[in-house]
């Protein structure tokens, strides 16, 4: 094998010649020299040996950081912006010194472990167990895989002052990755999530100190659980129940994950008797064989397509789905009332929609819907939400951030007890207070709940869906996800993004773009005319969304916090003069739509093609 110093000289030539870029060149040089980074040296030798500098300089170029749902990446044995051993050592021991920190070094602390069924999910949970009882942590870890609604009520139920969850939800097979959690049991915010990264950096040059799991546990420091959590958590979820309707069929599949743990119990528990696991997706699983291109993502119509070839061959009413680790769903439904003719798939929004009407008026019907319930849901999710809750008399938060952290940062803000149901656009749900975290298992329940009371009423979801539009107007979403891996893609999205600021569309879809509100920047600015900017205080992130002339036609654009990705969420309405002019609205949604996703990917491929 290479030598060190062979291999110093062949990164110097790497560097010189731009096939390594200097941040990665000198995080490399690191790794080459320093103690701390001794046992990965074989690994780094024979990749530098075999002149692996595309991937070495994806792995070593950055830091690889918190965005929404915590520490999300490709694994690869070595690197600083990767999944590996060290940067999961790195992120547990920096946890460990932030919360000791803020409760000092003589306080009992305390932190709860789960894991997905994803590659090395096991050794990473085992890992940061290790690590945190070294850190003087008491430390509670779920030995078998578990869902991550499940950490985040645990997190509560155990009274921890953290929680990680060892999982890169619906991401591709290659990629893990580091949930955090605080006591409150949602996901970290600033300022916590900066003191962490804060205390990472300041582990990340040094050796990390690990404790033996046997010597743990005899020393009282590792706490294994699972059956009594189990419980209290499946309790917590048929809890939130508002129908009595039973009498329907379902499909339901895990897409190798660890939903059988959660949604199928709660499923079960409720009363639902007729719940078929899909068993070609059962098996957990991370190369997630039986999904098509292997990505578990019930977002994607085709990972259901499966489970509705087997609805339809056994005469089901519904198709569910979950991701790998059990906080999103997935839904499919006939098209008509035969059941074996075509069916189709919802999106995020129109769930959510759905699942907020069914749950205001059943609570409604039993006299418990309060003026004091709110709905939460974010900036890049349908409007329609806020109509149904005004017709409802419920008022809704809707100016939040994407990410469900802020949805459960909202909840303690404004008070649990008037939480009636949060949700996103990219298919998470919650209802209750019991965690604080979306949940495939509690939103599955109210879906199946929703799907058997219209069954009872001789209705289909979406005639129910339907008489919402009447009501309220339709509104139609698409979102378009460009991907660009690596440090080219990193400076890609960064481009579109500073090209959206500066030189937006003049119009999209036929409507003329009239002003844009910049999360980044803290302003409203008109795009036409002398008129100054006015401030936009909350919330901070670096997020853009633009009106236009038309009522209801709006559309934003985001970097992704977990994927290589920039997001663009296209809105559209239109409004409905009577039941029988349903379709002409329908049709006058889509073509805005599509319109409007036209506009878009000429201006993005425009965009790319200026020189920098």
């Amino acid at each position: 094998m290479i030598t060190v110093d062979d291999a110093q000289a062949a990164v110097g030539q790497a560097e010189a010649s731009q096939q390594l870029s200097p941040p990665a060149a000198s995080a490399i040089r690191r790794w080459l020299t320093e103690s701390p980074f001794a046992q990965y040296r074989p690994r780094l030798l024979e990749d530098i040996e075999a002149k692996r500098w595309k991937t070495l300089d994806d792995a070593f170029f950055a830091v690889l950081e918190f965005g929404t749902g915590g520490r999300r990446g490709v694994m690869y044995p070595v690197g600083t912006n990767v999944l590996n051993a060290r940067t999961m050592a790195e992120s547990a021991r920096g946890l460990a010194d932030y919360v000791t920190g803020r409760k000092g070094e003589g306080s009992p602390r305390s932190c709860v472990i789960a894991r997905d069924s994803r590659h090395n999910s096991p050794e990473f949970a085992d890992l940061c167990a290790r690590v945190l009882a070294a850190a003087g942590f008491t430390v509670y870890l779920f030995p078998e895989a578990r869902s991550t609604p499940l950490l985040s009520f645990a997190v509560r139920h155990l009274k921890c002052d953290a929680g990680i969850m060892i999982t890169a939800s619906h991401n591709p097979p290659s990629d893990n990755g580091f949930k955090c959690y605080a006591a409150t049991g949602g996901q970290v915010i600033p300022p916590d999530d900066a003191g962490i990264i804060g205390c990472v950096k300041e582990v990340s040059d040094g050796e990390i100190p690990e404790m033996p799991l046997d010597r743990a546990k005899a020393e009282g420091k590792l706490v294994l659980v699972g059956a009594e959590v189990d419980e209290a958590y499946i309790a917590s979820v048929v809890g939130e129940s508002v129908g009595n309707a039973r009498d329907i069929s379902i499909v339901y599949t895990p897409l190798h994950g660890v939903g059988e743990t959660s949604v199928a119990a709660a499923l079960a528990t409720a009363g639902f008797k007729r719940v078929n696991i899909l068993a070609s997706q059962r098996t957990p699983d991370g190369d997630f064989p039986n999904v098509p291109n292997h990505v578990a993502n019930p977002e994607n119509p085709s990972a259901l397509e499966a489970a509705i070839a087997e609805a339809k061959a056994t005469g089901a009413d519904l198709v569910l789905a979950s991701d790998p680790d059990a906080d999103r769903i997935g839904v499919g439904l006939p098209a008509t009332a035969d059941k074996a003719g075509p069916w189709v798939t919802l999106d995020g929004n129109q769930i959510g929609v759905l699942i907020a009407a069914f749950v205001m008026k059943e609570m409604e019907a039993r006299g418990k819907l309060r003026s004091d319930h709110y709905l939460v849901t974010t900036l890049v999710s349908t409007q329609m939400t806020a109509a149904i809750g005004k017709r409802e008399g419920i008022k809704t938060e809707d100016d939040l951030l994407v990410g469900f952290k802020w949805i459960g940062e909202r909840i303690d803000r404004e008070g649990p007890a008037g939480f009636l149901f949060g949700f996103e656009e990219s298919h998470g749900y919650l209802k209750g207070t019991y965690a604080r975290d979306k949940d495939a298992a509690v939103a599955s329940l109210l879906f199946a709940e929703l799907a058997a009371t219209v069954k009872d009423r001789n209705q289909t979801v979406l005639e129910y869906l339907d008489d919402l539009y009447v009501d309220v107007g339709h509104y139609g979403e698409h979102l378009i996800n460009k991907t660009y891996k690596g440090r080219e893609g990193v400076e890609q999205i960064k481009a579109l993004m500073a090209a959206f600021r500066s030189g937006p569309p003049k119009s999209v879809g036929g409507a003329e773009v009239t002003e844009v509100y910049d999360y980044q920047a803290h302003e409203i600015r008109a795009l036409k005319g002398t008129a100054a900017a006015r401030p936009l205080p909350h919330p901070s992130g670096d997020l853009l969304i633009f009106h236009t002339s038309v009522p209801g036609v709006r559309f934003a654009a985001r970097p992704s916090g977990t994927e290589p990705k920039i997001k663009f969420y296209l809105f559209a309405r239109s409004e409905v003069k009577g039941p029988g002019k349903l379709a002409e609205a329908k049709a006058e949604t889509r073509t805005r739509l599509d319109h409007m996703v036209r506009d878009i990917e000429e201006y993005v491929t425009a965009a790319l093609a200026r020189p920098s």
